[in-house]
């Protein structure tokens, strides 16, 4: 019997991962409580099934929290846990297989919960998918047990509390939701949803936290939070005007890259069409966690109960009983490997749709590119003083620099998140006009001299540079030094680029008498990037 139900495994089949979740409990009895929990939802009905997920009564040891294993009557519905007691504490970890009556699938729930000596106590679940044969698609959601916990438990994350129901934050919750979202241990994605004008939300914030709580951290900001984010990390990182916004973890200032956190602008595709894109990442991504004891599986705990119980007999295990845990273990190994190579093509999936994403941005920059040079067309014809009339705008402080780079400089110079954060952290009033004026040379003369590669123009650079004492030089005497230095890198459209010259006025480190402007050439979009600004890089080898 052990045979043929274990050769039946290899029957051609799919096995697609669906969701993973897992956070700590701050509650004293949060190990009991859990371990209740799973067992209550193993135990229930699924609606409108009439029959218990279990196919069976489950024993009493399984009301106790201790380990069992039960198939129903007809040799379906395993269900097993297993509990490992040890010197620093439990570990209890179940799985269920539930076959569905109408379609050729088989849903695998797992659960664990964990209680080390002078820790939390750790809960989580899973879900995959057995496919055999064609299946109608279906919906990426947790197990309704972890909707449970986060509603009778205190759950959290990342030093942070969990929750299904998502509260709106204000202007004082900010420096802790930045620092949240630039730790670089940070475990779990954040979703920042916003207010539009009106005051309405592109996704409801709650309807979110149903689906994905417990594996994100979400926040719903009020308009002045909403303004006060993008003041401290600017417009590129941040989300406004209904706009979503998710956050991966691995973020951090110097690795930034915007185009590497999704922001979706309202309205872009149907809320719900959203709402399921954000549920699918968000709650498979759990699975890309290889560490071993992220995610205790029934079959590790089990294993490591059974080599506990031989170190402790002297019994030596029957051959039945060997042959039946090494055919258990070739069968975990070949799910695990299934497993993997699902999600391996749905990371490509993902890749291409990505990539498509982003030709169709670049696709639209182009466009938006064309209508700005075919509005400078329409606008050849007038006459000198009237430009004159209308000279560019002042540059008025450092928080106002991004806007003022959009407005003036425009599509000739493009100053990257690094520099604009540098700025507003490090920038000193005393070279705040300098700094503008260099900019724009930078945009009058350097780009022009770059696009036409003309020697004059480039001995008009030099010349408006040094009238207003300042010089555009390489970083190093051996221009291949900056490679080496990682600090004279940034993370730009995708790829890594490396900043070789620099703008430079001025000695020393002190901002108030000197500044840094550290720049490469963008041939694709033909123009200047400001990479850093206004410090100077701490090494004492740079010109």
């Amino acid at each position: 019997m052990i045979e043929a139900l274990t050769l039946s495994r290899f029957a051609r089949s799919h096995i697609q991962p669906v969701s993973r979740v897992w956070f700590e409990l701050s509650d004293t009895d949060s190990f009991d409580r859990c371990v209740k929990l799973a067992v209550e939802w193993m135990a229930a009905e699924p609606t409108g099934n009439g029959h218990q997920r279990s196919g069976t009564s489950l024993p009493n040891a399984a009301w106790e929290g201790q380990t069992f294993d039960i198939t129903d009557e007809i040799g379906a519905n395993p269900t097993k846990a297993v509990r490992l007691t040890a010197r620093d504490g439990n570990l209890w970890a179940a799985r269920l297989d539930w076959p569905e009556p109408n379609f050729p699938r088989t849903w695998i729930s797992e659960f664990f919960v964990e209680k080390r000596v002078g820790r939390m106590t750790r809960f989580g679940a899973q879900v995959t998918c057995v496919k055999r044969g064609e299946s109608p698609a279906f919906e990426i959601t947790r197990p309704n047990v972890v909707q449970r916990v986060l509603g009778e438990l205190a759950a959290e994350a990342d030093n942070r509390p969990l929750s299904d129901y998502i509260e709106i934050s204000n202007i004082r919750d900010i420096p802790d939701i930045v620092e949240l979202i630039y730790s670089s241990n940070r475990r779990l994605p954040v979703i920042i949803i916003t207010n539009d004008d009106n005051g309405n939300t592109y996704i409801s914030p709650n309807n979110i936290s149903k689906r994905v709580g417990g594996s994100s951290h979400i926040y719903h900001l009020d308009n002045d939070a909403i303004s006060e984010l993008q003041r401290t990390i600017g417009k590129r990182m941040s989300a406004f005007n209904g706009a979503v916004r998710l956050y991966e973890p691995g973020l951090t200032e110097a690795t930034e890259d915007p185009f590497a956190h999704p922001l979706w602008l309202k309205n872009a595709k149907p809320p719900g069409t959203l709402i399921r894109q954000i549920t699918s990442r968000v709650l498979q991504a759990a699975f890309l966690d290889r560490s071993e004891f992220s995610f205790p599986r029934y079959s590790t705990v089990r294993d490591a109960s059974r080599r506990e119980e031989k170190d402790s007999s002297h019994d030596a295990p029957s051959p039945q009983v060997e042959l039946e845990q090494a055919l258990n273990l070739v069968n975990e190994y070949a799910e695990e490997r299934d497993e993997w190579h699902s999600l391996a093509l749905e990371e490509q999936d993902r890749r291409l749709e990505a990539e498509r994403e982003v030709e169709r941005l670049k696709a639209e920059n182009i466009r938006l590119e064309n209508k700005h040079r075919f509005s400078k067309y329409l606008s050849e014809g007038e006459k000198e003083e009237d430009h004159a009339l209308a000279p560019p705008r002042r540059l008025e402080s450092y928080e106002d620099l991004e806007d003022w780079a959009e407005e003036v400089l425009q599509d000739a110079v493009y100053i990257h998140q690094s520099a604009l954060k540098d700025c507003k952290k490090n920038g000193n009033k005393n070279m705040l006009e300098l700094i503008e004026k260099s900019l724009l040379i930078m945009k009058d003369y350097m780009t022009p001299a770059r696009i036409k590669n003309d020697s004059q123009l480039k001995l008009e650079v030099k010349n408006k540079l040094a009238e207003i004492g300042v010089e555009d030089s390489a970083c190093f005497v051996d221009r291949d030094e900056a490679k080496r230095r990682p600090q004279y890198s940034i993370n730009y459209d995708g790829d890594t680029r490396v900043l070789f010259d620099h703008l430079k006025h001025g000695n020393g480190y002190n901002n108030a008498y000197q500044f840094r402007i550290y720049y490469f050439w963008d041939e694709r979009n033909k123009r200047h990037v400001v990479g850093k600004m206004p410090s100077h890089l701490p090494n004492n080898r740079t010109n």
